[in-house]
């Protein structure tokens, strides 16, 4: 009888990893999907703002991102009186830094757009990543802190890779890591997730750290205040002004 409970248990667990491990990558992208509103909410969002708050310098920073589709993006924080401005019109990068001196607006180089082009797509990597050129590896399943996580490796079109952590009971993303090349130099980004709340059906992290190798920036954390959908959003905020 013992030595039948013993069998039972093996069998038992033999039986949930054989189980857990019968998913395929795009199973578990698609129970992420469901789990954060469905692909009609999805494709229902033409505009996102969002008004959120950093910490730094002692004090709480105001932060605005205004997102439409397709690509269309801007950023705009404001530190004692002055903004300075990031944002992409779906092709042209640019940038407004008054605390380097400068009023007038650059533009970004190839590298830095690219990563504002990512960022106005606000349902993420995931989502749609064939169309988007990448492909999904499932890694496997482990612990992270306690929580039982889906480990997923995206290769993007430009070969930078991103691991994906989504919470094996509510397939919500707990966190992502990044790996990307800029001038031959790899840099290596962190960015956890929580504290996700249902806006208009959608379920969206309300908190977020990020922690990055480059230029030995410490970890920033964020908190969303207010999130908008499908506001009407003018087109002239995204276009690069011309210089004064």
């Amino acid at each position: 009888m013992k030595k039948f409970k013993y069998l039972l248990t093996i069998f038992s667990l033999f039986f949930s990893i054989s189980f857990s491990y019968s998913q395929s990558v795009d199973d578990i992208i698609n129970k992420n999907i469901d789990a954060v509103g469905g692909m009609d909410k999805i494709n229902s969002i033409q505009t996102v703002k969002i008004t959120a708050k950093t910490y730094g310098m002692g004090m709480d920073i105001p932060v605005i991102m205004t997102i439409k589709k397709p690509d269309k993006i801007r950023l705009d924080i404001t530190v004692q009186g002055q903004t300075m401005v990031q944002a992409c019109d779906g092709e042209i990068g640019w940038m407004i830094n008054p605390f380097q001196g400068s009023k007038d607006a650059e533009k970004m180089n190839e590298e830095q757009t690219k990563g504002m082009k990512e960022q106005a797509q606000f349902e993420g990597q995931l989502v749609n990543y064939k169309e988007k050129g990448s492909t999904a590896e499932l890694l496997g399943k482990e612990d992270m802190e306690g929580t039982d996580v889906y480990k997923i490796k995206l290769t993007k079109k430009d070969s930078s890779i991103s691991t994906f952590y989504l919470d094996a009971n509510s397939y919500l993303i707990l966190k992502e890591t990044g790996k990307r090349k800029i001038k031959e130099k790899e840099i290596n980004s962190t960015t956890t997730l929580g504290d996700y709340k249902s806006e208009d059906g959608y379920m969206m992290p309300h908190s977020m750290e990020v922690k990055s190798d480059a230029g030995g920036m410490d970890s920033q954390k964020i908190t969303i205040d207010k999130v908008e959908f499908n506001t009407p959003v003018d087109e002239s905020i995204f276009k690069m002004p011309e210089s004064k």
